[in-house]
């Protein structure tokens, strides 16, 4: 953990991590659930997925302020480079529904989608605008 000020706000910043999502499998196909309270103490308040990115694609390219999120590939495979508030930067690969991976705030994250990924995420709030940091200038001179 690492923190910054910020017009007198402290902010502090945690790295994201892969996560297992329970699940059960048999022949007849899978089902994944969210339950995760410790994550999520006030539940799931935004959920989004998208499709149909063109292979190569980059979605994302953005950081929050105050929002955690959980991305978990459902369909296709997911390349996410995420650079924390501390400046290291990490790859996940997503390509199985039961991983996820949980991304609190202040990363910036880039997503790459195979042809037939399909991105589900999940979020601890609504959305809003001034929750999001698309200059990616500007998040690095947060560091």
């Amino acid at each position: 953990m690492a923190s910054t000020e910020l017009n007198n706000k402290r902010l502090e910043y945690h790295a994201p991590w892969q996560i297992e999502i329970p699940g059960h499998a048999n022949e007849s196909g899978s089902v994944h659930f969210w339950e995760n309270f410790q994550l999520f103490p006030h539940g799931v308040l935004r959920c989004f997925w998208i499709s149909g990115v063109k292979e190569g694609e980059s979605r994302g390219n953005h950081a929050h302020w105050q929002e955690s999120q959980v991305v978990v590939a459902i369909a296709g495979k997911l390349e996410i480079k995420v650079i924390g508030l501390d400046g290291n930067t990490t790859v996940f690969i997503l390509e199985k529904p039961g991983v996820g991976l949980f991304v609190p705030p202040l990363n910036w994250i880039e997503i790459h989608f195979s042809a037939d990924a399909v991105l589900l995420g999940l979020g601890d709030r609504a959305f809003s605008e001034a929750d999001y940091i698309r200059d990616k200038n500007y998040f690095g001179s947060l560091q």
